[in-house]
């Protein structure tokens, strides 16, 4: 009983949020692809992801000087003190004797502070450009996943538009199987027809009202799917028909380089490291400073008759890795392969680049020359039908002629779609590479 309540409760809460959604309509994909910016958190992350390479780049420019300031404070007791045997004749005493002398206060109490920061490091001046060409690469991977993003978009709006046009044809033909039905009876009844023909034509109707009934149920999917880019923040709907692109023209070029951009960055990111791994076998010059209060004490800590001494000091220091770090020389040949691979890829990456974008052109065009011939079958399969359907009624065209030609006719319709959704999936996409 408790099980039944909590599905009837989850029903009512499911199907209540369903409604509290805001429903939308696209006209375009545009308008898809401008919402999509405002509320897909792809877009948000990509925001976050630049905020973090300028992060990075700060970074890197501030640690060409590496700027340091070691604070300490440390109050120590010498509860047993170091005892010294020093030369007993400095004492008065007789020679080869010793006086034993305990050196140093008991209550030691320091506070220090020691700036310093480089001069001359080469190889995170380096780092600078490294991490300018990190940016680039998170802008330009950006550019990428958005291009990827609607492009996934592009493949579910033309499913739609594909699966929308397919259920008015669908409709359509249960209008004329529901006719061929009625027909098909009444010749029964009048002895005119075999009960075979009369299963045969309900046949023909209940698969029709399947397949209108699976369209359905996948329009249902591919709408979900389309609102979750959304988010979910919507119920999608699209008004455009897929028909708008049946006087396609054909595209002469793609702007489609953000892939070689891609590996063409990587390979200059991969060029500066080694160049900053090189840098390093360099010595790197650098301030250091020290200033220290102390104070010392035999009573207590900062006993009133304790001894204050303040002592400190300023100069250079170099730090120079001796030419024997292996780690080093094993960094440097493993960044030099890593760089000749990265050429290849970049090489590479311009004839793969060049050849998709042809391919694209090329289907593009195939499809749009292919759509004049479909559209003629269909012409030829409707006449056929009509023909068919005339003799069917007047006997003498047997049922399985006509229902055959009927099947035809949908499959030439169908085909019809399935080119036109080709072409705006096509053409949206050279728009998208385009960056329009």
């Amino acid at each position: 009983m408790r099980s039944k309540l909590f599905l009837y409760v989850f029903s009512i809460l499911f199907i209540t949020s369903l409604y509290a959604q805001e429903k939308k309509s696209f006209a375009n994909i545009q308008e898809v692809f401008e919402f999509t910016k405002s509320n897909n958190l792809t877009f948000q992350n990509a925001a976050l992801q630049v905020e973090l390479a300028k992060l990075t780049k700060k970074t890197a420019v501030i640690n060409t000087i590496n700027p340091k300031i070691p604070t300490s404070y440390q109050a120590i007791d010498n509860q047993n003190q170091q005892v010294s045997f020093l030369p007993g004749q400095a004492f008065g005493l007789p020679a080869g004797t010793f006086k034993q002398v305990t050196i140093g206060q008991q209550y030691v109490a320091t506070f220090s502070i020691q700036p310093q920061f480089d001069i001359l490091n080469l190889a995170t001046i380096a780092q600078i450009k490294s991490a300018k060409l990190n940016e680039q690469l998170i802008e330009n991977q950006n550019k990428i996943n958005q291009q990827n993003l609607f492009e996934k978009i592009n493949g579910v709006y033309f499913n739609i538009l594909a699966l929308n046009a397919q259920k008015e044809i669908v409709a359509s033909n249960i209008e004329i199987a529901t006719k061929i039905l009625t027909i098909t009876t009444n010749k029964f009844n009048e002895g005119l027809a075999r009960k075979q023909e009369v299963n045969e034509a309900e046949v023909n109707l209940i698969n029709l009202k399947d397949k209108m009934q699976q369209i359905e149920y996948t329009l249902q999917i591919q709408h979900q799917t389309l609102g979750l880019f959304f988010e979910n923040k919507i119920l999608p709907s699209l008004s455009q028909s897929i028909t708008d692109f049946e006087k396609s023209t054909k595209n002469s070029t793609i702007k489609n380089e953000l892939l070689v951009e891609n590996t063409s960055i990587l390979y200059q990111i991969a060029k500066q490291d080694l160049k900053s791994i090189r840098l390093q076998q360099l010595p790197v010059v650098s301030f250091i400073s020290s200033y220290n209060w102390q104070n010392l004490s035999n009573d207590n800590f900062y006993a009133t008759n304790s001894n204050r001494v303040n002592f400190n000091y300023v100069g250079l220091k170099v730090n120079y890795d001796l030419p024997t770090n292996v780690q080093k020389h094993t960094a440097v040949h493993s960044k030099s392969i890593q760089l000749k691979i990265a050429e290849f890829n970049t090489e590479h990456s311009k004839k793969e680049n060049e050849n998709r974008n042809n391919q694209l052109l090329i289907e593009t065009e195939k499809a749009i020359a292919q759509l004049e011939n479909l559209k003629k079958i269909v012409e030829l399969k409707e006449d056929s039908y009509q023909k068919n359907n005339n003799q069917y009624i007047e006997n003498i065209l047997p049922l399985d002629k006509l229902l055959i030609s009927q099947n035809d006719l949908i499959m030439s319709q169908l085909n019809v779609i399935s080119a036109l959704a080709t072409i705006g999936f096509n053409q949206t996409k050279i728009e998208i590479y385009n960056g329009n």
